[in-house]
Order: C-alpha cells, then structure tokens, then sequence
C-alpha cells in the first residue's frame, strides 16, 4: 500500500464516543465544514444544510433531549463487538461540537449528506480531532414529532437530518481498534 498524508488521515480516523472536551478553534471548524462543502454529491445538488453546534447551552440542552430517549436494544442476533461494548460517556460525548447535516429528501440527497460527513470526519482527523458518528441523532432523535422545538431551532423546515457526528480531541482510554478487515475481491 502507498502511504501519504491523505491515507494516515483515513486510517487514524475512528469513531470515538467520548472526546476530551478541550474547545476546538474556529479554523479547525472552518475547514472541517469546508471539506464538507467539497465532498461528491449526485448531479452536483449540493442539497445539504450544515449546522454547526458549539454553543455549551444547546449542547446541554441536546444532552438533556438525549438522555430522555429510549434506548433500543440490539437485535439478538447481531454480531458481539470485539472487545465488549464501547464505554457509555455522556449523552453528547462530552464533545465540543456536533454537525447535523440535514437536506431535503431527494433521490441523493441521503448519500450526499454521508458522503459530506465523511469528508470532515477524515479533515477533522487530518487536524488531530476526532469524530463519532451518531446513527440515534440521525435514526430516532427528530423521529415522529421527537424534539420538534429543536428541530425547529437547528434543521431547516422540511429538511431531513440523515448524518450527524460529534468531534473533538480524543478523550481518555483510547484503545488501538486493531486491523481493519473485510472481503476484497480482485479481478
């Protein structure tokens, strides 16, 4: 394999679930946002609406939204994590800054908005901040009329939130995840 900048970004990106809470700097956050903006979308829609949390109140008021959500179990026949569960921190992480990216439903408008998060996640890890995907603020936390109020506070009407990602310094207790695996067919 070739190794440069961009690959030792894309391999030291993880997903972390609880970040040091050191703020992160106002270009750090410009230019992970800006990675997003650059990201490939389907017919060069650029359908997506970014918004940034950072404000320590929402991201109280967030948490407390959060911590008020039913929890799901996981399906009896998922696979075992290796290593156990991850360690549960608090409801926001203990994260700096949350980005909702949200857009109006269109044929690739759900595509575009993960691609977009997956290019600040790989920025964000370029800059030694990490980022942690979160699948409940996406799946559930606007869900069915839940937290409509901020809802209305932080998405645009009618838009739908299809990624949302934490990002801060790594916290404590970071373990190496190992070697990456999977099935590559060449032909």
């Amino acid at each position: 394999m070739i190794e440069n900048e961009t690959m030792k970004s894309i391999m030291a990106r993880r997903s972390y679930k609880v970040f040091d809470s050191k703020p992160i700097g106002d270009d750090e956050i410009e230019t992970i946002v800006q990675a997003g903006l650059y990201a490939p979308t389907g017919m060069n829609m650029q359908p997506w609406h970014f918004t940034v949390i950072k404000s320590p109140e929402m991201m109280e008021r967030i948490g407390e939204a959060i911590k008020s959500m039913p929890r799901p179990e996981p399906p009896k026949d998922a696979p075992k994590r290796p290593g156990g569960p991850p360690p549960m921190g608090p409801p926001t992480r203990n994260a700096p800054v949350l980005i909702l990216i949200s857009a109006k439903e269109t044929m690739t408008s759900p595509i575009d908005c993960h691609l977009a998060m997956e290019n600040m996640s790989i920025a964000a890890a370029s800059l030694g901040i990490m980022s942690g995907w979160d699948f409940g603020m996406v799946k559930d936390f606007f869900a069915n009329g839940n937290n409509a109020e901020l809802k209305k506070e932080l998405i645009p009407e009618g838009n739908t939130v299809f990624s949302a990602a934490f990002f801060g310094y790594p916290g404590p207790d970071v373990k190496d995840r190992g070697e990456r695996k999977g099935e590559v067919s060449y032909f």
